[in-house]
């Protein structure tokens, strides 16, 4: 589940000759004189926060949920409708193009009004979508927010509203194909307490201890687990230094994973093919200028730590990260992320870039994924996807802010190929 986002624009004057003169620099001279890294337009219609479903990870599956695959994607559009489309495995496409295949419910939240849209969730039975649903005939509100849960009956998508969760919002389901039991997650609306509950029971709500540490922006699970990992700070600390924590649904237990004095940002966990398959979890840091890779490693006392493997740091010119997330592809695991010249994640005014990074602590193989000047575009929310031919990074672009057009202008879907080549058969 992606950090919220805010949906404050502030209005600039547009792209400047600085930041214009930076990026160039950045690309290595003139456009003329730089070859420009291909990107791939997948639609030209406006399609905000979309997720797509397990086959993200490169393993399509035909005959899961009910023989409509998981190559699918799911999203909210600006009307309060949730749809779902599909992406065609072999080559990439959207189908159709405008995401608009089925129309699962209406009166779901959109993402600037909680800074997040629907999420998938897996399990031994197949996907659900969950996602924030208004109480329907009511004015859109905190306390009208609940949260909605849909579910494939006989090849057609059933809705409903987990009981007793008004003033709930921003779902996010566990990630475990194998789980007889998933699990999802959610906040109030007004971000003041953290729930779960377990299908298996889902009239139950259970509340974390954790809202003293969070309020729920950075929450996610921790793939093929019942675990939760965030960033939060202790109240009892004097900076308010934020760490990175996790939280077990079945034990209940909250464990800190950092203590250094630097402020963390997010955090994802997965197992690390390259590692064996252990555990190993990222983060950003020094106020998102770096991406600190960390496993858990004894010391000269024996004493296993989560300690860090690898720093990855962006190009002088773009010195922010935003958006970080990871994938395993061939024994290896990779870092993507949005690099951009400005801290203020919520400023579309300022152009930005892609980038990948391997995690070898002994490579040094950051490689940027867009480099284009000509055409100044933010590029958002990166999602992956890896397709037949390889690992694409999916990502919404739009045309700067300016005073002239203050929200932007919507440049559609695009792709970028990561280059990490086809799945190699097992």
């Amino acid at each position: 589940m992606p950090a919220a986002r805010s949906s404050r624009l502030l209005r600039r004057g547009g792209f400047t000759s600085a930041c214009a003169a930076a990026l160039l620099a950045f690309a290595g001279a003139s456009p003329a004189a730089t070859t420009t890294l291909p990107e791939v337009q997948v639609t030209k219609s406006a399609i905000p926060d979309y997720e797509f479903d397990s086959a993200r990870n490169g393993k399509l599956c035909s005959s899961c949920n009910g023989g409509l695959g998981n190559a699918l994607f799911a999203f909210t559009a600006a009307d309060g409708q949730l749809w779902l489309g599909n992406i065609d495995f072999q080559t990439g496409a959207f189908y159709p193009p405008d995401g608009h295949g089925v129309l699962v419910d209406t009166d779901t939240a959109p993402v600037a009004d909680f800074g997040n849209g629907p999420e998938w969730m897996s399990g031994a039975a197949g996907s659900r979508i969950v996602y924030t649903r208004y109480q329907s005939g009511v004015a859109h509100s905190e306390a009208t927010a609940q949260i909605g849960i849909a579910t494939l009956v006989n090849g057609s998508w059933s809705t409903a509203v987990l009981p007793n969760s008004a003033g709930r919002a921003t779902p996010d389901g566990s990630k475990d194909d194998s789980d007889t039991d998933p699990r999802v997650n959610y906040i109030s609306a007004d971000k003041s307490a953290l729930f779960w509950r377990r299908m298996s029971n889902a009239g139950t709500e259970v509340a974390m201890p954790i809202s003293d540490l969070t309020g729920g922006n950075s929450r996610r699970w921790v793939p093929g687990t019942r675990t939760i990992i965030f960033q939060g700070h202790n109240p009892a600390d004097p900076q308010l230094v934020d760490q990175v924590y996790t939280y077990d649904t079945d034990s209940g237990a909250v464990e800190q994973l950092t203590f250094d004095t630097v402020g963390k940002y997010g955090a994802f966990m997965w197992k690390a093919p390259e590692y064996n398959n252990e555990y190993l979890f990222f983060t950003m840091a020094d106020f998102r200028r770096k991406i600190l890779v960390y496993r858990k490693i004894a010391g000269t006392d024996g004493v296993k730590r989560w300690t860090v493997i690898k720093t990855i740091t962006p190009p002088t010119q773009l010195p922010y990260f935003w958006s970080p997330e990871v994938f395993s592809h061939n024994g290896r695991s990779y870092i993507f992320t949005v690099v951009s010249p400005s801290n203020k994640f919520w400023d579309k005014s300022y152009p930005t870039h892609l980038a990948i990074s391997g995690i070898d602590p002994l490579k040094q193989n950051f490689k940027m994924l867009t480099n284009d000047t000509t055409k100044p575009r933010v590029r958002l929310d990166p999602e992956y996807f890896i397709t037949a031919k390889g690992p694409f990074i999916y990502y919404n672009r739009m045309v700067p802010v300016t005073d002239t057009y203050p929200d932007g202008v919507n440049d559609g879907v695009w792709y970028v190929d990561t280059g990490l080549g086809a799945p190699l058969s097992k």
